[in-house]
Parts: C-alpha cells; structure tokens; sequence
C-alpha cells in the first residue's frame, strides 16, 4: 500500500497523485466517484462513463451525424447518468439501511 498526500483547494478541490490516475485510468475529463466509509474516503471511476460511451458511438455510427453532434449528444447522456447515479448514491449515503447485529 502506498500512501499519498495532497491538498485541498479553498475551492474544495484536490489533486489526484499521477500515479494513482494512471492505474484507475482516469483522464482529465473523467468521473469520480467517492465513497465515504467511516472516516476513510475511497475514490474509484465512475464506471458507467465509457459504458456509455461505446454504446453510443456504436448506435450513432451509421446514422450520419457530424463527430461534433455526436459528442454534443454524448456529452449530454453522461451528464444525465451521472445526475442520476449521483443521486442515488446521494439517497444511499442520507438514508443508509439499518442492520440489526444484536445476537439472536
């Protein structure tokens, strides 16, 4: 394991140490997701992101559009999904199950 130190900006922002980008393949455009486990942060991709990537650009392929439109649309498509899936892991986080873990 290796351990990293960053900063964090006024404007809430912090760097990802190169090294760890290059093995999550993250890019500058890329998402985060961060999952918050007790008092420890844990970043991974946002997986759906390239998902939903492909499956555009193969149903949009053959229809003629101009690589502009079609990355104006695929622009708008991953905004929409990570809208929703930002959501949900919002709800997750406000309003977490509970377990019961008395013995039976």
């Amino acid at each position: 394991m290796l351990t990293y130190v960053s900063k964090l900006t006024s404007a809430g922002q912090l760097t990802i140490p190169k090294e760890i980008r290059r093995r999550l393949g993250l890019k500058a455009s890329s998402r985060v997701v961060l999952d918050e486990v007790g008092d420890v942060i844990l970043p991974r991709r946002f997986e759906a992101d390239e998902e939903t990537l492909r499956f555009l650009r193969k149903k949009l392929r053959k229809t003629g559009l101009t690589r502009a439109r079609v990355n104006e649309i695929v622009e708008r498509q991953q905004k929409e999904l990570w809208e929703v899936n930002a959501k949900h892991l919002h709800r997750r986080r406000h309003h977490p199950q509970r377990i019961d873990l008395r013995q039976k």
